[in-house]
This record gives C-alpha cells, sequence and structure tokens, in this order.
C-alpha cells in the first residue's frame, strides 16, 4: 500500500494508476465495516496485512454499489508528510563513495550518523524556506526507511524485520553554514535542521511493495534537470548493516526513521526552484524553494 495523510489529517491510501487517494475510514464505513481503523500512515504501515485485507473486501463492495467514485480525492490533494514528527531522524552521511569523493572525504569504514530534528519535516507540495543571509543551501535525495520495531544488538540477518514502511527524503542542507561549523568542531545537527529543511513523502509505501531494497533507483531533479542518479546498491553500508550497526550503540524504537545517504551529484538550490525527489516503487516528492518571510 501507498499511504498518505491528508491536509486534514485523514489517513489515505493510492487508488488505480493515477495513484487517487481514497480516505480509508470513509471507505470502510461507507463499505459497512465501522470497527476501528488505523489513524495515520505509520500506524497503518504496522498492521498493513490486515488493513489490505479490510480495503479489499471494502473495494469491492464500493465498486459494487458505485460509491467508490465519490470517495476519491485527485492524486495531488493537499497532504502533510506522511509522518510529520518522526521520533528520531537518524541520518547517514557519506554513504555513498562518489558522494563523499565530491565532498572531498575520505569513504568510511562505519557508518557516519548525525541527527537531523524532527521539526525540519515537511510535506509533499510544500516549500522549503530559505532565510536571507544563509549562505549556500544543497539538495540531497535520499532513500528513507521507516522502522516499526525497534530493539538493541539487532542481527544484521533480523535488521529488515524491523522495516515496515520506505518514502522519500531530501536531506535539504545549509552547506556554508555546515563547514563553518565544522571546522570549529562542531556536528551537522543545526545545518540541517532549519524549518522546512526536511521534506518527507509522498507517500509511506509498505515494506511489502519493496522485498528487496537494494536495489532501488534514487533520482533527484531540479527544474526538470536531473541532478542525481544512483541506486541503493552504491550504499556503502546497506540498510540491514545501518540498523545493525545503530542498535549496537542504543535501543532503535517503533517510528525512528533512517536517511540512508545521498548518491553524488549534490549541489545548490536557490529561490524558485522546483526540486523533486524520485524514487521507483514510491514516487516523487516536489518542494518549490521560496524566501523565508
Amino acid at each position: 500500500m501507498k499511504l498518505a495523510l491528508l491536509s486534514d489529517n485523514r489517513l489515505a491510501v493510492t487508488y488505480g494508476d493515477e495513484e487517487q487517494l481514497l480516505p480509508v475510514v470513509a471507505a470502510l464505513a461507507a463499505a459497512g465495516d465501522t470497527a476501528p481503523a488505523p489513524a495515520t500512515p505509520f500506524e497503518a504501515a504496522c498492521e498493513a496485512a490486515a488493513l489490505s485485507t479490510r480495503l479489499e473486501r471494502a473495494l469491492s463492495v464500493l465498486l459494487e454499489t458505485g460509491q467508490l467514485e465519490d470517495l476519491l480525492l485527485p492524486p495531488f490533494a493537499p497532504r502533510h508528510a506522511p509522518i510529520p514528527k518522526p521520533n528520531r531522524i537518524l541520518a547517514i552521511g557519506r554513504n555513498y563513495a562518489e558522494h563523499a569523493k565530491e565532498l572531498g572525504n575520505a569513504v568510511p569504514d562505519e557508518p557516519v550518523v548525525f541527527l537531523k530534528a524532527s521539526q525540519s519535516v515537511i510535506g509533499p507540495d510544500q516549500e522549503i524556506l530559505v532565510p536571507d543571509g544563509i549562505g549556500r543551501v544543497d539538495y540531497e535525495g535520499e532513500l528513507l526507511v521507516v522502522l516499526g520495531k525497534g530493539g538493541k544488538n539487532i542481527p544484521e540477518s533480523e535488521a529488515m524485520g524491523c522495516v515496515v514502511a520506505y518514502s522519500c527524503f531530501n536531506d535539504v542542507t545549509a552547506r556554508e553554514k555546515s563547514k563553518a561549523l565544522q571546522s570549529k568542531g562542531h556536528p551537522w545537527f543545526l545545518a540541517k535542521s532549519l524549518d522546512t529543511f526536511g521534506p518527507l513523502g509522498p507517500h509511506l509505501v509498505t515494506a511489502d511493495e519493496l522485498p528487496d531494497p537494494s536495489e532501488i533507483r534514487v533520482q533527484l531533479r531540479v527544474n526538470g534537470e536531473t541532478k542525481q542518479d544512483g541506486t541503493t546498491g552504491q550504499m556503502i553500508h546497506s540498510i540491514p548493516k545501518l540498523i545493525a550497526y545503530l542498535s549496537t550503540w542504543f535501543a532503535l524504537e517503533p517510528g525512528d526513521v533512517i536517511a540512508t545517504g545521498t548518491p553524488p551529484g549534490v549541489g545548490p538550490l536557490v529561490v524558485g526552484d522546483m526540486v523533486e525527489v524520485e524514487i521507483d516503487g514510491i514516487g516523487v516528492l516536489r518542494s518549490a524553494v521560496s524566501p523565508a518571510s
């Protein structure tokens, strides 16, 4: 399933090739299913098998009774980020060798981990707001991994059992500020965590839809021009390794998300740009770049 959070905070799923949005509770109720249902995309991803069965039954009824068309919303109906405020954003730096090299950094032997503030998250078709005087701001398109289970010292062989969903993420970075912080021995956190610097979406895609995330294409475009084009197979540290590694340091928790790193090709954004992160099997995350008021 592809799960979205509408602007009125209703859970929706995509329907059909055009990916129209179907409000879940309304669809179930119209088909006579009034049992409690998940309220958010994350809850729905954690209950994916049961919810999928209920929706299949409901769709059968709605198609038979002709009610479906009245419930469907346009594919670009206003939405929040499918996880508006993740428990923790655990971000991985320099996880593609060519990206590390383009920034003049060594290829790391172990994952480079940093935090990004959850309040930086915005949803699809919402604006990246660039403060005046912040200097260069870069895009970084990434695959986002959503954990439905946590734990400590998780074996790499069991790590994928913690994953419930995936999404697109843009780890927007105040690059000049980041370099200035690094030169003083400070972490990247502040330069990564400005308000609106975490576009996430457009959907959560449940793990069963992407059974093998080890070779997924990740692209980023600015004003229609491709700037980044890589695959998750180019990662230095795989998703299972990242989960296992993180869990050796601290207990992972349900609702944590892992931004798995960006392919080569990072570059600047300027006011007026339209940036798109596209990941096969997930969709396109669009963000306009505007000045902060």
